[in-house]
């Protein structure tokens, strides 16, 4: 596929029943531990902050009430009508925008923080348009301002052979003219909560699933200095995922 058809598939996926019933259920499920964590720690005064990839509002009704003065801002028109409803239900006035991260609206030097969470920025399709909205992160905050953002950890214990085949697929079928949907060594394809009864998707989700040097490298070409890598925070107390998120504190 090509940048902009897996861009579709992407904002596609996340307009359907099944995604718009998934999310409008965790608008209120609040901050993750690591996000609390690195909130409290880094984010010392009550500034100005975008959420990028907003989605309803989980994490923006949370960091709007507490005295940020938030932007919330993601891809998907049909989340932002949602995420403008349930504000509106929670009784809270949000700056709720449509947009792309990887061409931010704002003007240089905008905000104190950028938080990217849910590992919204690997579901950005192709390598370059992730070094992008790394780089439009690095443009709309002030000098000093920290981004915190989320993936998740490519393993190749237990996905020894499917690695394998993916790089198979990239490197040798695909320049023979093969069709390959995946743009880069990492992108993974899987119909998406395949545990849910009513599901509506008609297409696949995609995934960026990155090495963590990847991310790192990333974080830097981007001009961030990175100051913490984090992979071992449950998402909630008493939950024991095998592979938690990976949390990566940048600041410029």
């Amino acid at each position: 596929m090509e940048n902009e058809d897996l861009r579709k598939l992407v904002i596609d996926e996340f307009t359907g029943e099944n995604a718009q019933r998934l999310y409008a259920q965790k608008a209120l499920e609040g901050l993750w531990l690591g996000e609390r964590h690195f909130i409290d720690k880094y984010f010392t005064k009550k500034g100005k902050l975008l959420d990028l990839g907003c989605g309803t509002g989980r994490t923006t009704l949370v960091l709007q009430k507490e005295g940020y003065k938030v932007i919330g801002v993601d891809i998907t028109p049909a989340m932002i009508a949602g995420a403008k409803k349930i504000a509106k239900a929670q009784k809270q006035t949000i700056d709720y925008r449509v947009g792309d991260a990887t061409a931010l609206e704002f003007p240089d030097n905008t905000f104190d923080y950028a938080l990217f969470s849910n590992q919204g920025a690997t579901q950005i399709p192709g390598k370059e348009n992730r070094l992008k909205a790394a780089q439009e992160a690095y443009r709309v905050l002030k000098p000093g301002g920290i981004y915190i953002f989320t993936s998740h950890q490519r393993r190749w214990q237990g996905f020894t052979w499917f690695w394998t085949k993916q790089w198979l697929r990239l490197h040798l079928l695909k320049p023979l003219g093969a069709k390959v949907d995946e743009l880069d060594f990492g992108d993974r394809f899987f119909d998406r909560e395949t545990s849910d009864k009513g599901k509506t998707y008609t297409s696949k989700q995609y995934i960026h699933i990155p090495a963590i040097r990847e991310m790192e490298s990333m974080a830097k070409e981007a001009g961030f200095e990175l100051l913490e890598v984090e992979r071992k925070m449950q998402i909630r107390k008493g939950e024991q995922n095998r592979y938690p998120p990976v949390f990566y504190v940048c600041k410029k």
